[in-house]
């Protein structure tokens, strides 16, 4: 299988949606947010993410299908960072480097920015997106907070240097 990885823009905004719901269905521990909330998005609230210059989403397509996602944004606070949010590959694609492809796109995005670190959140019983996390050079930060959308579960803060 060859996965095809592209930027979304503004007129993406319904196969993003589609796949973001996908994914809260799939692995609703995995993400701050809930299926109800993005359910419940418009489609100006849609496009507006997608058009955010200090933000990119990205697609992995198969055969024009969308099977993965990944959002990147610039820090608000602090511009040399970044925060990857929402990876997601559906479960027929996973360990065919979906997400490693997604992960280095957002990697790719930071070299060209003024990026000098990307962060992330993940579930620390989620073994899999940890591991994938530390084979693309993420750390472990130390930092542990709950998950917003289930307090009982922890997250733990992750973090890749990009070289200057």
């Amino acid at each position: 299988m060859t996965t095809e990885v592209v930027r979304a823009d503004v007129e993406d905004w319904a196969a993003v949606r589609e796949i973001r719901l996908r994914a809260l269905a799939d692995a609703p521990d995995a993400f701050a947010s809930g299926l109800a909330d993005e359910r419940g998005r418009a489609e100006s609230e849609w496009r507006d993410r997608l058009a955010s210059p200090d933000a990119r989403t990205f697609l992995a397509l198969d055969d024009g299908d969308p099977v993965g996602l990944v959002t990147v944004y610039r820090d608000p606070d602090d511009r040399a960072r970044a925060h990857l949010v929402s990876l997601w590959v559906s479960p027929g694609q996973r360990r065919r480097r979906v997400a490693t492809t997604l992960t280095e796109a957002v990697l790719d995005w930071a070299r060209t920015t003024d990026v000098q670190a990307v962060d992330l959140w993940v579930t620390e019983t989620n073994a899999g997106a940890r591991q994938l996390y530390e084979r693309c050079g993420f750390v472990d930060s130390g930092q542990r907070q709950p998950l917003p959308s289930h307090p009982h579960l922890q997250e733990m803060a992750m973090r890749r240097t990009i070289p200057a």
